[in-house]
């Protein structure tokens, strides 16, 4: 019989994806550092095993945001997964046919080939002052998860940000995991875009993963926000598959979503593989 166990705490979590299958998702090598943040940010984990006892599908969950993220190739592990948290947003690169949802499209680039040439207009810098961090995120991304941030900055992610008169005005956030890197939770104040500030931010970024040997960077981008995809595609950027946003009737994923996927847990734009995209 299928079952579906829950991940008690991340002090196990190695331990139980130790034989999680290879090949569940795009985001496999990011996967466990998303698991594990989104229980220490007090959000949920549950792995599905097939009738003869074999892994083969994985659910993050963060309840303050109501959006996770379900890796699998088994459309009958997500269905499972997908009773078990009605009226939320879920993520998955599974399509499944029956229910509404929105196309984003996963975008990487080669880190090692972007060139890296770029004359800088603003300032960037990393933000490691956490309560700095949530009170920008807390009237731009109201939606997020605030303990989530402490989490993000104690475990090696990284918060790049643009600030003017000495207050922040633009900002994106970056987890590195081995030689692959995802991004999300990109914003700029509606009064400072088309100024260059989140272009001065992904060279940053890029010159920051340069020298860290990062070999790829991932981000998720929705198929309609066509500026984005533009903006992607001009950096150099290609897109590498797809994932589907999933939500009740009674959810509006167009108006409620931000322009970038939130960090998966989310793994959810996290903050979008939930969210702070």
């Amino acid at each position: 019989m299928s079952e579906i166990v829950q991940v008690p705490n991340a002090e196990v979590l190695g331990e139980q994806l130790r034989d999680l299958p290879k090949g569940l998702s795009f985001f496999d090598p990011i996967i466990p550092h998303e698991a594990k943040e989104a229980l220490e940010s007090g959000g949920e984990v549950f792995i599905s095993q097939n009738p003869k006892g074999a892994k083969d599908g994985l659910f993050i969950y963060d309840s303050y945001e109501a959006t996770g993220t379900i890796f699998t190739r088994s459309k009958e592990a997500f269905d499972r997964f997908y009773r078990l948290k009605p009226s939320s947003y879920i993520f998955s690169e599974l399509e499944a046919v029956e229910h509404p949802k929105e196309k984003w499209n996963i975008w990487q680039l080669n880190v090692e080939k972007a060139a890296a040439r770029h004359r800088f207009r603003h300032h960037v810098t990393m933000d490691h002052d956490p309560g700095e961090i949530q009170r920008f995120m807390a009237s731009t991304q109201p939606e997020t998860n605030q303990t989530w941030v402490r989490v993000a900055l104690k475990n090696g992610d990284k918060c790049f940000v643009v600030k003017i008169a000495g207050r922040i005005v633009g900002m994106a956030w970056m987890a590195v995991v081995g030689d692959v890197a995802r991004s999300h939770g990109l914003y700029v104040e509606p009064q400072f875009r088309r100024m260059g500030i989140m272009k001065d931010n992904f060279y940053a970024r890029l010159i920051y993963l340069k020298s860290r040997h990062v070999r790829i960077l991932i981000n998720e981008i929705a198929d309609s926000n066509v500026p984005s995809a533009n903006h992607a595609a001009k950096i150099g950027e290609t897109i590498a598959g797809k994932i589907f946003l999933y939500t009740n009737p009674d959810f509006d994923a167009a108006s409620q979503m931000t322009e970038s996927r939130q960090r998966p847990e989310a793994l959810g734009d996290h903050r979008n593989p939930n969210s702070r995209n």
